[in-house]
């Protein structure tokens, strides 16, 4: 590849970075103000659904082992999430509730894209980015609805998935620090 053609890979991948980044803030301040049961279930699913596929091109593309490892333990605890998320809305209290989305929305489509389009270089600390902006947003939506969410089915799901999202959390936090330490 060209000097100008790394130049200009590199302003790309900056610019996603920064699109990410302002679409994980504008989630989040969403996230806090779910307070209705459908909206609630399509976020905390489409969460879900980011966080298994993403895992999954991590292990395809990822150098770390470490990084290897989290997206091993993602795709695990996000696949139980959804099936508890699934098994919340088989209950009498959830009747009338919106069906779990299937597929991305075009935030997290497009977050996704991102990934995939990071320089194979820089892809260990694109995914952990994106882990931490989508785990801050899911851990924001999870404690909002558990305090204020019109469901008390859901609001139980959002109590219990809330300390594993928490822990997530933490752990990426702690994956980023090690890796500006190194």
């Amino acid at each position: 590849m060209s000097y100008k053609g790394e130049q200009h890979e590199g302003v790309r991948h900056t610019v996603d970075k920064l699109q990410d980044a302002v679409g994980g803030l504008v989630g989040r301040v969403s996230a806090g103000m779910t307070k209705e049961a459908d909206s609630f279930v399509q976020n905390a699913a489409i969460g879900d659904l980011y966080e298994i596929a993403s895992a999954e091109l991590a292990l395809e593309r990822a150098s770390s082992p470490e990084v290897r490892a989290w997206a091993v333990q993602m795709i695990d605890d996000h696949m139980t999430s959804a099936h508890q998320l699934a098994a919340a809305l088989e209950m009498n209290e959830t009747r009338g509730v919106a069906p779990i989305p299937t597929q991305l929305d075009a935030r997290r489509r497009t977050m996704y894209e991102h990934l995939e389009s990071a320089p194979a270089d820089k892809f260990d600390a694109a995914y952990l980015d994106q882990q931490l902006l989508a785990h801050e947003e899911t851990f924001t939506l999870l404690q909002a609805y558990r305090r204020e969410g019109d469901n008390s089915q859901l609001r139980s799901f959002a109590a219990g998935a809330a300390p594993v999202v928490a822990r997530h959390l933490s752990h990426v936090k702690a994956f980023k620090q090690r890796a500006r330490a190194s």
